[in-house]
């Protein structure tokens, strides 16, 4: 009765939707083909990275040490609590609540010890699974604040390691945050990039290790291991002294920053004067040096993206510091590449693997692994310190054994 009396338009549109149903349908009953499924199965199975075991006798042997030292801990503490000082009450109690501290301590930094899990990535699967286009882009942000405190060399080395990454350059792109508002910053940016026009096609070329070129040239190492280009020594010697002479360019801007400050304030180069003469109240500043449709390598390729950021300040507001100024990239990064991945490092973490990004990518690209990582964090490693790192500067507690 109801399909008789109803009206015919109406009909009409049911007796379609039920057509594409029934072709849906049948589209998903389709078999895939016998290879066809081999093919995906072997696509899942391989993983970009996987859990390297650790050998149960080194594993064994830690954790017997851990459990020989918490005993001792206990009985330590044990007898500190129950035979008091009578004559120095207070300094033995404050004696003993830091002891109790320090052991938290020790015992907190053995919980990544006790299960620690090793991982291995495959770049070249990550490459053999997307293209160069397909790989997700990443911003670098890069904060400094003084730089007569954080001298502007080490910060343009930091620049140069992450301009010459071994990544897609149009999926990279430089931000350095200069919260001091200093001219210095900005003119050594400016530096940087025309020296970045030959230090990132040399690096790429002959596979350069670490692309940091300040210690790249300070390593007490032989760089001929490896290298089989007949050109190799003379484009080195050359880069060498293209170094030195960024060097010089770059001594002679803290000079020039280190003279008593004009009674006008600094002056840029083309006359006009510097926005942030008063570093409390100043307007922001966006400065593209490199890009897309920037300025070209030496050997016409295209170079990474690399800005100069320095927030707007006012008095009378809160900027709220460092976390102020990352709040400042975030924002401007949103409008001219909205990177789905953000790197944070400071001005003296030069990046000293030219893969670490691909390693990361390993991860966060996995389609498997990738839904359950939130971020990678890489350890630090520093330069100029003992053999032993008596002093825990790499806080290796939390992923070596």
């Amino acid at each position: 009765y109801a399909e008789e009396s109803a009206n015919p338009i109406w009909k009409n549109r049911v007796d379609s939707w039920k057509e594409r149903k029934n072709k849906g349908a049948a589209r998903q009953r389709v078999e895939i083909p016998a290879e066809q499924r081999i093919t995906e199965e072997g696509a899942v199975q391989e993983l970009l990275s996987e859990v390297v075991p650790i050998p149960k006798t080194q594993l064994t042997s830690y954790r017997i040490v851990i459990i020989m030292r918490l005993v001792i801990l206990v009985v330590f503490l044990s007898y500190r609590i129950t035979n008091p000082v009578d004559g120095a009450f207070a300094l033995w109690l404050t004696s003993v609540i830091c002891e109790i501290w320090f052991a938290l301590s020790w015992i907190l930094d053995q919980f990544p010890k006790w299960t620690p899990i090793n991982r291995a990535t495959f770049t070249d699967r990550l490459s053999a699974r997307y293209e160069a286009s397909d790989l997700a882009a990443v911003d670098f942000f890069v904060s400094t604040v003084d730089p007569m405190k954080e001298p502007p060399l080490i910060t343009a080395n930091t620049v140069l390691s992450i301009l010459a990454v071994d990544y897609p350059v149009d999926k990279v792109s430089c931000y350095v945050s200069d919260d001091g508002a200093a001219m210095l910053t900005f003119e050594s940016l400016v530096e940087t990039a025309d020296f970045a026009r030959k230090w990132v096609p040399f690096c790429k070329k002959f596979a350069i290790e670490p692309r940091a070129p300040e210690f790249y040239f300070s390593q007490k190492i032989d760089y001929l291991k490896d290298k089989i280009q007949p050109s190799f020594v003379k484009e080195r010697r050359a880069m060498k002294r293209d170094y030195e002479g960024y060097k010089v360019r770059i001594n002679a801007l803290v000079a020039k920053a280190q003279k008593k400050t004009p009674e006008d304030g600094w002056t840029m180069a083309d006359g006009t004067p510097w926005p942030g003469n008063n570093p409390r109240d100043h307007p922001g500043m966006i400065q593209v040096f490199l890009g897309n449709t920037g300025t070209h390598d030496v050997e016409g390729n295209e170079l990474p993206r690399l800005v100069y950021v320095s927030r707007e300040k006012r008095p009378g507001y809160q900027h709220h510091k460092k976390a102020g100024a990352e709040n400042a990239l975030i924002r401007v990064s949103a409008v001219l590449t909205n990177a789905p991945y953000i790197l944070n490092l400071d001005c003296d973490h030069y990046v000293n693997n030219s893969k670490a990004i691909r390693e990361a990518m390993c991860f966060l690209m996995d389609p498997q692994v990738g839904l359950d990582v939130c971020y990678v964090q890489f350890p630090q490693r520093f330069d100029g310190i003992d053999r032993s790192d008596r002093y825990a500067n790499r806080n290796t507690v939390f992923f070596d054994v």
